[in-house]
């Protein structure tokens, strides 16, 4: 995750972040790119903007050993909760290295596959993190990249009731999560770094939780208005779940929360 963009989670959030999203839809995702990108034993990965570990942590079960494995961040907080993730499921020896995905600290050609799940549309410099991961891809190395394509019912239904209580514009800056969903653009990223064969894919990834109001209030204690969220009332808190829940109470089914997602997965060689 870019620690530039805003949605750098507060006191807290990465433990809320795998409890939430990574439990709800992150998780699945991870090994869905893991596997399309063919990651198997000996090959030496790297995650970059890799938050919590998820994606480490999968690429680290088909390597056949985590000390294969590299986790790059902006933030020194995502990489110290991702350590004790990956530590307490069996992975310490996933390497976790602190830096911008435009500037990576690490030898050309290092690495077999190199993923990067939801990250590149908040990065500053794009093309800049695109030209390093090709730099420390191994000639014939493979790149697995994963953006969201456009608003869900999720962010619809967050727009919908907080700028209405909030003011209107409020969720505007959350765009940016989908400012990358664009089939051509990733074509170009991938060109203007040198990658052959890029292949982008369209799929949809479903965030899938038992209890609606917990997943809500937890993407919530997640987002950038979470300390304004925390600062109010109770009773007032508790009605804006409830209008977000509501907005979201056709996607359900009998396991629970249900929502959709359209994402842009990119393939592509060194």
């Amino acid at each position: 995750m870019s620690g530039q963009s805003g949605f750098q989670l507060k006191k807290g959030g990465p433990e809320v972040y795998e409890l939430c999203w990574v439990q709800a839809q992150m998780g699945r995702a991870a090994q869905e790119l893991v596997e399309t990108t063919g990651v198997a034993s000996g090959h030496r990965v790297l995650d970059v903007a890799c938050g919590t570990g998820v994606v480490a942590r999968t690429a680290a079960v088909r390597t056949g050993t985590s000390e294969f494995v590299t986790g790059t961040d902006v933030s020194a907080e995502m990489l110290e909760a991702a350590a004790r993730f990956a530590g307490n499921s069996g992975f310490q020896e996933i390497s976790w290295v602190e830096c911008d995905a435009a500037h990576l600290p690490l030898a050309d050609a290092a690495f077999d596959v190199v993923l990067c799940q939801q990250g590149l549309q908040f990065m500053p410099d794009k093309a800049g993190a695109m030209a390093e991961m090709a730099r420390v891809l191994k000639p014939g190395g493979k790149l697995g990249l994963s953006v969201w394509k456009t608003r869900s019912a999720l962010g619809s239904a967050f727009a919908t009731v907080l700028d209405a209580h909030f003011g209107e514009g409020t969720t505007a800056p959350w765009e940016m999560v989908y400012s990358l969903g664009n089939r051509d653009g990733l074509h170009a990223l991938a060109e203007g770094a040198g990658f052959h064969d890029a292949h982008v894919v369209l799929d949809v990834k479903f965030a899938r939780y038992p209890d609606t109001e917990a997943f809500i209030t937890g993407a919530l204690a997640g987002s950038p208005l979470a300390g304004t969220l925390a600062d109010l009332p109770e009773p007032e808190y508790k009605t804006l779940i409830g209008k977000i829940v509501a907005e979201l109470a056709e996607y359900h089914d009998d396991a629970g929360l249900a929502v959709p997602s359209q994402c842009l997965t990119l393939m592509a060689r060194k």
